[in-house]
């Protein structure tokens, strides 16, 4: 592979991306269109080496279940961003009103494109570390909690994901492969999980879950 010729594709330019009405993205060096309405919320993304500019259907369909539940979230929700990448869902979960946004990667390169994107945005409340999923041991807990890594990850990691909810808390998973959708919402339901929605594009699948309580 020559990582020369990955760089220049992930750094070529990108047309700006309309997600919804009030929400799109563009290059980190772009310019929203003058013909086009410039939406509420206007992502400035590079991707660079790190997973998400928004182009891709398991980012895409994050960013519309966050947009959804934020606007039901009560004042002061925070956010939990499991495997950033560009770190584009927490900082959309910033904009749209999270007042604490705890992100973080195991990928070493992800962590400097993620805090480039931070500034690039001016990102005031995110927290950006390193970590290994399937080590961590959390001790806080969020009402929102979105998680975007392969499905094998997401099964093996299903305690810690699941000990991060707060009752009633909804759970964005993605990076799932339809060959792969049934065993990871098996995992999940099996401990308490309810399925509200599995949002399928091409070979991918996103599934919107809810904690038991409140």
């Amino acid at each position: 592979i020559d990582a020369a010729k990955i760089a220049q594709r992930a750094n070529a330019p990108r047309r700006p991306l309309q997600l919804a009405s009030d929400l799109a993205v563009i290059d980190a060096h772009g310019r929203w269109p003058v013909t086009r309405p410039k939406p509420r919320i206007l992502l400035r993304i590079a991707g660079a080496m790190a997973f998400g500019t928004g182009e891709h259907a398991t980012t895409a369909a994050c960013l519309r279940l966050l947009r959804r539940e934020a606007a039901r979230q009560e004042p002061g929700w925070t956010a939990l961003d499991i495997g950033t990448g560009s770190g584009i869902l927490a900082i959309a979960a910033e904009k749209f009103g999270a007042t604490r946004v705890d992100a973080f990667d195991y990928d070493p390169r992800a962590l400097p494109a993620a805090r480039a994107n931070l500034h690039r945005n001016r990102c005031t409340r995110i927290t950006l570390t390193r970590r290994d999923l399937l080590k961590w041991r959390p001790t806080r807990r969020y009402p929102l909690v979105m998680a975007n890594v392969f499905s094998e990850i997401l099964c093996a990691a299903a305690p810690q994901i699941i000990a991060t909810l707060k009752p009633g808390a909804c759970l964005v998973l993605s990076g799932i492969l339809r060959g792969l959708e049934k065993e990871t919402v098996a995992t999940f339901t099996a401990r308490g999980l309810q399925l509200e929605a599995s949002n399928r594009r091409g070979k991918w699948v996103t599934l919107f879950l809810r904690a038991p309580g409140r």
